[in-house]
């Protein structure tokens, strides 16, 4: 057994009073996170993006981050058609956490990525962002990294340091995040994270998914994999590979949050393997750069429990509250469909839920939106609440709009008492 998987000798445990006085403070603290009020969010949702913008039929693929500043930045494909169409990147801003956002701006043109088609007349994707904050920068405070794909094969990064406005010339790293051997490749799409205690503290880690196969085809067996820079940005190098191809857990578009022990949660999509459920997930005790092998028929990523009872679809984990920070409780988030909501099985139903012990158990949380929903992510929002931006369908079609709702810590079912 090496070192980092030894057990821990149990810390002297407390005279019964003083236990049961913390399991007091421990309850009356949540009492208070979770009392109802007048200011819990309504679940009112603000339009983002809407079919036919801009001159774009459809947008999918929402990414979102709260920039320095406090601005929240959200991201989208704008496409002409589908998932190998003409695609641009584009961002929506707000300032005012979400209740109204600014214009569109195109981040990356497909068109300035003319030089790498094959045929004059190719359409190109551009995709798959996975935006991320370095809040610990010393020269560039607050510098955002928008790592993102050509033509689902090739990765980019670009970064700005005015919270967006701006964004330097894109910079190709995919000799150094790619294996030969991997054809489709996909950044996030969900924002990134920067770790925050132990080692690899200020390390930027960024979920990512592959198939093996030829450049840039959607076929081949499924992997997840992480990049990450322990240097604010300047190089970027493969992490965490799941490689464990033929388990019946086909890992796929994944995300990931840091649990206060140290070690990282990844929560995968399982795209259609024989596995229980449509959800894996892995931790790794070394910040991301191998994930923590266990015993049995899976040894990287094992299927969930089935409270995250999604569709086969992407989804997303954020770190709400903390303990180790002052919070009032230690709360992780998960956004994603509800294969058994009101509106039943399929991509529909967004529903919040929420883990009190680290991802070690989940709880149904608040139902966000009734009807088609679909791709989405988290963010914590300045002023206490939480936002979700999601994939929503209208007048009984999909895909026809991005989303945005906001909820607070009164929204979610109290966790158990101990």
């Amino acid at each position: 057994m090496s070192a980092l998987n030894a057990a821990r000798p149990a810390p002297p445990r407390p005279p019964r009073n003083s236990r049961l006085l913390a399991a007091g403070a421990w309850l009356v603290a949540f009492a208070a996170a979770f009392a109802p009020s007048a200011a819990a969010a309504d679940f009112s949702k603000s339009v983002v993006f809407e079919r036919g913008e801009s001159g774009y039929p459809i947008f999918r693929i929402p990414a979102i981050v709260e920039a320095a500043n406090g601005d929240l930045l959200a991201f989208a494909e704008a496409r002409q058609g589908g998932d190998a169409s003409e695609i641009d990147l584009v961002l929506k801003r707000s300032i005012d956490r979400g209740q109204t956002w600014t214009g569109l701006t195109v981040v990356q043109d497909d068109e300035a990525f003319r030089k790498y088609a094959d045929s004059p007349d190719q359409p190109l994707t551009v995709g798959n962002p996975a935006p991320v904050v370095d809040r610990a920068d010393p020269d560039h405070p607050g510098r955002i990294w928008l790592p993102f794909t050509l033509e689902n094969a090739r990765v980019f990064v670009t970064y700005s340091d005015d919270h967006g406005e701006t964004w330097a010339p894109r910079r190709e790293i995919t000799a150094a995040v790619k294996r030969p051997d991997w054809g489709w490749y996909a950044t996030g799409p969900v924002h990134g994270i920067q770790l925050r205690r132990g080692p690899h503290s200020g390390r930027l880690v960024v979920p990512c998914d592959h198939r093996l196969g030829d450049s840039g085809a959607d076929r081949g067996p499924n992997g997840a994999h992480a990049i990450l820079s322990d240097d604010h940005g300047a190089t970027w190098r493969l992490g965490a590979i799941d490689d464990t191809y033929e388990d019946g857990l086909n890992a796929n578009e994944t995300t990931v949050v840091e649990l206060n022990d140290g070690r990282l949660y990844f929560n995968t999509r399982d795209q259609n393997g024989p596995a229980p459920g449509a959800r894996g997930e892995a931790f790794s005790r070394d910040g991301g750069d191998t994930l923590e092998r266990i015993t049995g028929l899976y040894s990287l990523y094992r299927p969930s429990e089935r409270t995250l009872d999604t569709p086969v679809v992407q989804s997303a984990l954020l770190r709400a509250e903390s303990t180790l920070d002052g919070g009032p409780a230690d709360v992780i988030l998960f956004s994603g469909p509800d294969e058994n909501g009101p509106t039943g099985p399929g991509r529909s139903d967004l529903r919040i839920r929420c883990s009190f012990d680290e991802a070690r158990s989940w709880q149904d949380g608040p139902l966000i939106h009734e009807g088609f929903a679909a791709y989405s992510d988290l963010v914590r929002l300045g002023d206490g609440a939480y936002g979700v931006l999601f994939e929503a369908g209208k007048d009984g079609a999909g895909y026809q709009q991005i989303l945005f709702a906001r909820f607070t810590l009164a929204d979610l079912t109290p966790p158990p008492s101990p």
